[in-house]
């Protein structure tokens, strides 16, 4: 006996990974035709896609076929042996599944190339239901079904199919189709006289069963009298009055009642044209503002209401309404801002630390600089000799200078007797004169430097060889972990925040 079953990827890939899987028997669907003629079946395409859940990409389903042997099997437990075929849903998929899974694994072509739209549009119109009702839940609004009598749901699922298919309003579309579909790209007022200049522009383009240009409407006498009206900042029940008044708008009003004989049209438009543009970004339930409408319009905002979740849908409107219900696995509001303040302390306390970072960052910079500039200075005042550069080398034995095993040759020319003591650079006794060269050291290597000294010009500097340790003692193995320094930028590296230490040869 045949079966496919739609499964999503991830099952499939514990199919593979544990060689079976045990599936709802009531998605499993059996048939007895070849493979090649279940295309033709739209009974087997109905079966497999009735349940399906909503996603975002071809590649999260795909389509098995799976056959056994013995009529006594259970088909809800599938083999790994028993899979015969994996059909994805569009050639996407198949692109993606050949690249993911196991190369040995045989991905066959999809069966009907046209299932993903077919059930990416069911899927647009089920969200566009489902934002009508979270929009009634949230307003607290009655009559969902007076709503679906103006506009039904063949009307809807036409224009989500268009939205899906990139296809502008044309033709004999239903009055609705146009209202939902219009978009502003004239230079009307932004206040409540713009809004029924758009009301004029959607009657034009239903008239004209397309959607006209600028000058189309604005040669119409209606828009004339409404631009009569520019600067006044006149409120609808004022539009209103005037409109009703005015003989010239009289054929446009007439118009109008003609075309939408059950409800008051332009109320209807102003409002979800208002409300459109309000939450069009963010979604939020304002009480007073709701209030205040159903007050002063009534069933006509009931209906502009009804296209305002057509047009939200629930991915736009079901965080507002969890919010307001609330839901049961919802945690309470003193929890809540309890958490938003706890993530407020945490936001400023990584942004102070960021900003410390960023400081450590430029001191360092700066060190460096100063380093490869010869012109570091000591921070520790205890380490800082006053009278320039020790006439001792650097000894690693000791770790001092000066103060462990001294060299032959490393004494300054003009020490004196052994017994004298040191005399400071500014005594007359010492004469201006360029130190001798000193041997290499135990750790370090002779290199020909030139730079001031209260001596005169050293020529010969040691260099001594250095390695960066880590906070758990391990020498480090970044970039510059190694380094050759003088003994004055040692000196700075050891007051350092990080662990430095000589390199024994």
């Amino acid at each position: 006996m045949n079966y496919l079953i739609l499964l999503r990827r991830a099952d499939f890939i514990d199919l593979y990974k544990y060689g079976f899987l045990n599936v709802n028997k009531e998605k499993i669907v059996p048939f007895d035709c070849s493979i090649p003629e279940i295309e033709s079946k739209p009974e087997l395409y109905d079966s497999i896609f009735a349940e399906v859940n909503s996603f975002d990409s071809s590649f999260a389903y795909l389509i098995l076929h799976y056959e056994k042997k013995d009529s006594l099997s259970n088909p809800a437990t599938i083999s790994i042996e028993e899979v015969q075929h994996i059909f994805p849903l569009d050639l996407e998929a198949k692109k993606e599944f050949e690249s993911s899974f196991d190369e040995h694994i045989r991905i066959d072509n999809p069966i009907w190339d046209n299932a993903v739209s077919l059930i990416q549009k069911r899927q647009m119109f089920d969200s566009s239901m489902q934002g009508t009702r979270n929009i009634f839940n949230i307003f607290k609004l009655e009559g969902l079904q007076f709503c679906k009598s103006i506009i039904d749901d063949i009307s809807v699922e036409e224009m989500l199919s268009d939205v899906y298919d990139n296809i502008r309003p044309n033709g004999n579309k239903p009055i609705w189709t146009y209202l939902m579909r219009y978009e502003r790209h004239s230079f009307y007022p932004k206040d409540t006289l713009g809004f029924y200049m758009d009301v004029v522009h959607v009657i034009c383009n239903f008239m004209a069963k397309r959607e006209v240009d600028d000058y189309e409407v604005e040669g119409t006498a209606i828009y004339k009298i409404l631009d009569s009206y520019n600067g006044l900042n006149l409120k609808s029940n004022d539009i209103n009055d005037r409109l009703r008044l005015d003989e010239r708008a009289s054929g446009f009003l007439q118009k109008i009642s003609e075309f939408v004989p059950d409800v008051d049209f332009i109320s209807v438009a102003i409002n979800y044209l208002v409300m459109r543009e309000r939450f069009s970004d963010d979604f939020t339930y304002d009480q007073e503002f709701v209030e205040r409408c159903k007050a002063s319009f009534g069933q006509s905002f009931t209906l502009a209401s009804y296209m305002l979740g057509i047009a939200l849908t629930h991915d736009k409107t079901y965080s507002c309404l969890y919010e307001n219900l609330p839901l049961p696995i919802y945690k309470s509001q003193t929890e809540m801002q309890r958490i938003k303040m706890q993530k407020e302390y945490e936001k400023e306390k990584a942004k102070r630390e960021m900003q410390r970072m960023e400081d450590d960052r430029e001191r360092e910079k700066m060190m460096r600089s100063e380093f490869s500039r010869g012109q570091g200075k000591k921070k520790k005042k205890s380490s800082y000799n006053p009278y320039g550069k020790s006439s001792y080398p650097y000894d690693g034995s000791s770790g001092s200078y000066g103060y462990g095993k001294r060299y032959e040759g490393s004494y300054s020319p003009f020490q004196g007797q052994e017994q004298s003591p040191y005399k400071p650079p500014f005594h007359e006794d010492v004469p201006n004169i360029v130190q001798e060269p000193t041997p290499s050291t135990k750790g370090g290597k002779k290199i020909k430097v030139e730079s001031p000294s209260l001596f005169g010009t050293d020529e010969n500097r040691v260099l001594i060889t250095v390695q960066k340790y880590t906070s758990s003692g391990k020498p480090s193995k970044a970039k510059d972990a190694i380094r050759d320094v003088t003994e004055e930028q040692f000196e700075l590296l050891k007051n350092s925040k990080d662990d430095w230490r000589i390199v024994k040869k």
